[in-house]
């Protein structure tokens, strides 16, 4: 037989078995438009809403038979091969996939073995009502057009659907079980229990807010074991929450196990949580870490079933008693607080609010205060935490140096007791502290020391002069071999000394503004000798008198740093207090500076 004969008769071949493809199989009854083919749910009378039990059977033996159930809270359930949660997301949306699917042909078949029908690729089940299933589908082979062979059971006829119901339908446990270790809401959640290896037992308990108008962000958390106190609630609250999101990333073995296999026969770690809810108690046993990078085991003993998910989790429960601890070291309403008084050695220092909302230092003198110094007093008091539990119990205050405090601060809020802190001796770089109406003693980082400590130099208005600019009658100014008078005559002002002249607009207003605006860097608490600070030689003295004779005296001296100048008023000389370097060479004017017609020589 020669080559072109070959080739007559192989081309024969391929026509008969496309013609045999093409028209050997029965003919569709019918090729309906795309307007006129009815989705499966409405040819079969099925709602999602009503089908209660699924069973999904497959030709391939490496697919598990699977049957899935709504109980009696309407929730899916994965009844077989074994029992879990599952998603119900995901069986809607399989369900959904199906009941949507439209029915493109019909065709009258009576080999179904031809169209992948006997066995089937897959059989569906559904369930709506009684002990047999209300409907039965099979899904055969693929076809042209993107379409696959099905039938229902009952009927003698195959019609054809999307071919996508082969991939929607072909799943594992693993692809429809429910992904999330925890089911509940953070709010029903009242205890947490931590049983870390090496560790005492952490048990905490949630105190609600029994006020009805109250939010869930007032509730408080409490410490029960190893010690009775106040617990940190927003780390347990971190906790609640990461329990809440954990999900599954392997299911690794369902059923019977051996736990030793997953270091889950002595866990790391358990944390149990008790609700209001449905499942009051909800456990989690924490076992060794995973083949793969980054995962860990763990189990919930109820559902006998080992998952990985990510190890991040180990991390957020390894906490000490330390860490679950409330360590604010005292409680007080800072924005409401409008008096404090802090007493150090013999002095005392006492601020409160004006009825302008200001704050204002009453006590020892009356000052005006810094409203950031204050601001930053408050806060960072409030924002105080223990950085070490020294003693819950003491039976003396004495080594913590808290019997006879160095420093107590107190305060107070409108129509409440005051909140006092008191301070007691130094531990390298750290201090003792309690609150006085509580027994606890802890240790907070020294910082404490420069807020509380700070006095009145560092709580007064750094704003040294206040006065109308307009009530000035006289200004004299020296430095160096500089000694300028300036004269307010009417409206208008005049140099007296050593010319006399009119000065140029606006000369003298300016040196006015600028010193009823100058804030000074620092308040000093003790003053340095005269010799240091250079007042018995003064570099810049600058004099303002006021129509009532009232004489403001700035002195500046010599250079406190590269930075800063000393600085004094003549009235209270006693109060030294840091200018910074450009403010003082600003200060230090010329007759020509002033003069309305500069010397042309």
């Amino acid at each position: 037989m020669n080559f072109k004969t070959t080739l007559i008769i192989l081309v024969v071949f391929v026509l008969l078995g496309g013609a045999y493809f093409f028209f050997g199989r029965p003919s569709p009854d019918t090729e309906q438009s795309k307007a006129d083919q009815q989705k499966i749910r409405e040819v079969y009378a099925l709602s999602k809403d009503t089908i209660r039990q699924v069973r999904l059977s497959f030709k391939d033996e490496s697919y598990q038979s699977l049957t899935f159930a709504k109980n009696t809270d309407d929730i899916w359930k994965l009844r077989k091969p074994f029992t879990a949660d599952a998603d119900p997301s995901k069986i809607n949306e399989m369900l959904q996939d199906l009941l949507e699917k439209k029915v493109k042909q019909t065709i009258e078949a009576e080999n179904l073995a031809q169209y992948g029908l006997q066995p089937p690729n897959i059989q569906i089940e559904l369930w709506t009502e009684g002990e047999t299933p209300a409907k039965v589908f099979l899904i055969g082979d693929r076809t042209v057009n993107y379409s696959v062979y099905t039938k229902e059971r009952s009927e003698s006829h195959i019609f054809l659907i999307e071919s996508s119901a082969l991939d929607d339908f072909t799943k594992s446990p693993s692809d429809l079980r429910d992904r999330n270790v925890f089911k509940f809401s953070s709010a029903e959640i009242r205890t947490l229990r931590l049983q870390i290896e090496g560790q005492s037992v952490i048990h905490c308990e949630k105190q609600v807010n029994s006020n009805p108008g109250g939010t869930a962000d007032m509730d408080s958390w409490e410490m029960i074991q190893p010690v009775k106190t106040k617990a940190d609630a927003r780390a347990i609250e971190e906790i609640v929450s990461a329990l809440g999101s954990l999900r599954v990333a392997v299911f690794e073995a369902d059923g019977e196990y051996d736990p030793a296999n997953y270091g889950l026969s002595q866990p790391r770690i358990t944390a149990t949580l008790q609700s209001t809810g449905k499942n009051p108690i909800q456990e989690l046993q924490i076992g060794s870490d995973a083949r793969t990078p980054g995962r860990i085991y763990v189990t919930r003993p109820d559902h006998r079933a080992v998952y990985t998910v990510n190890r991040e989790i180990h991390t957020k429960l390894n906490r000490t008693v330390f860490d679950l601890r409330d360590k604010r070291v005292i409680d007080f309403q800072r924005t409401a607080t409008h008096r404090f008084a802090i007493h150090q050695g013999d002095s005392k220092i006492i601020c409160q609010k004006n009825v302008d909302g200001e704050w204002e230092i009453t006590a020892p003198v009356t000052l005006k205060a810094d409203e950031e110094a204050v601001d930053d007093l408050l806060f960072g008091v409030d924002a105080l935490r223990a950085v070490a539990f020294v003693d819950d119990q003491p039976t003396s205050l004495q080594p913590y140096g808290l019997a006879a405090p160095s420093i107590e601060a107190s305060f107070v809020v409108p129509s409440s007791e005051p909140t006092t802190l008191l301070v007691g001796k130094m531990k390298e770089d750290t201090v003792y502290v309690k609150a006085q109406n509580a027994a606890p003693v802890f240790l907070v980082k020294k910082s404490l020391l420069d807020l509380v400590g700070m006095g009145i130099a560092g709580l007064r208005s750094k704003q040294i002069l206040d006065f109308d600019g307009d009530d000035a009658t006289k200004v004299v100014l020296k430095h160096g071999d500089v000694n300028l008078t300036c004269q307010k005559q009417g409206t208008n002002w005049r140099l007296t000394q050593p010319v006399q002249e009119q000065t140029r607009t606006g000369a003298v207003p300016s040196i006015l503004r600028q010193v009823n605006r100058l804030t000074v860097e620092a308040f000093l608490a003790v003053a340095p000798p005269i010799t240091k600070t250079g007042f018995d030689v003064p570099e810049i003295q600058l004099a303002v008198t006021l129509k009532n004779r009232t004489e403001h005296l700035l002195q500046i001296g010599k250079r406190a740093d590269q930075e800063h100048h000393y600085g004094r008023l003549q009235n209270a000389p006693d109060t030294v207090f840091l200018l910074k370097n450009e403010t003082a060479e600003s200060l230090k004017k010329t007759v020509d500076d002033l003069r309305a017609t500069p010397d042309a020589n």
